[in-house]
């Protein structure tokens, strides 16, 4: 089994020379809504906002401008196309995901994949879709016990968007199914992968969020790394430097 260290060092040396179109891939899936909506619910928080906690004076001051009718129109009118648009990015954001998906799997793969990639499972569009909205449904089901279940739930089934990605005759159930097999015993190590970019998650705060430009690309081909090996499909032994250790494992 690959540490993290390791399916790091592979995610830089994959991306020498792609920097710039995986940048490019990960930016437009981001911009489309392709950033994994059936796990989001696992993370979200459970504390619910009330006008009480605000002190006298802001809340009086907000109580002020929503008596204005231009104002309260245009916040009214700025949360619908809001969430218009959140809408529509989450429809659309299955098939850029498993598009997104598609090319990180061909680049830790040894492959070049070319941006088109991205759009390439537009051709399942309803069953991307179906896939979203089944693992956001069940995450969401396991965060109202609490929030560990939800998150433990968004890792069983994380292999699922790249299996569809890969395998798009796959069903919907199927792909959970598969995904929660691969993910059993493993959880933790991609727990783990994910939370050893912290300190750049840090760095990009930092960099108001500019450094995300090349974090995510970073993140997305360890992940799919990952689910590489889980496969049987990662490149062993490998050739190159970066860290990789070329001899076979177990």
């Amino acid at each position: 089994m690959r540490s993290s260290k390791e399916f790091r060092a592979l995610a830089r040396q994959r991306l020498t020379g792609k920097w710039g179109i995986s940048i490019l891939v990960s930016f437009v899936a981001a911009l489309l809504g392709g950033t994994g909506g059936g796990r989001s619910s696992a993370f979200s928080s459970r504390y619910t906002f009330e006008a009480s906690d605000l002190p006298d004076a802001v809340g009086a001051w907000l109580q002020s401008l929503w008596e204005n009718p231009l104002i309260r129109t245009a916040l009214l009118g700025t949360l619908a196309v809001g969430g218009i648009i959140s809408l529509a990015m989450f429809i659309i954001g299955g098939a850029v995901e498993l598009g997104q998906a598609r090319y990180y799997i061909g680049l830790m793969g040894g492959e070049t994949p070319e941006f088109s990639i991205l759009f390439s499972r537009f051709s399942i569009f309803l069953k991307a879709l179906g896939l979203r909205l089944y693992m956001a449904l069940f995450v969401f089901l396991w965060s109202l016990l609490l929030i560990v279940p939800g998150i433990i739930a968004a890792y069983r089934y994380a292999m699922a968007p790249y299996l569809m990605a890969q395998y798009p005759e796959k069903g919907i159930v199927e792909c959970v199914n598969d995904s929660k097999a691969l993910m059993a015993d493993n959880k933790g190590r991609l727990f783990l992968l994910n939370l050893s970019s912290i300190g750049w998650v840090l760095l990009c705060i930092l960099t108001m969020g500019l450094g995300t430009l090349w974090l995510h690309p970073y993140t997305q081909a360890a992940s799919a790394g990952f689910y590489l090996e889980r496969t049987g499909q990662l490149p062993n032994p490998y050739q190159g430097g970066g860290g990789w250790d070329p001899q076979p494992q177990a």
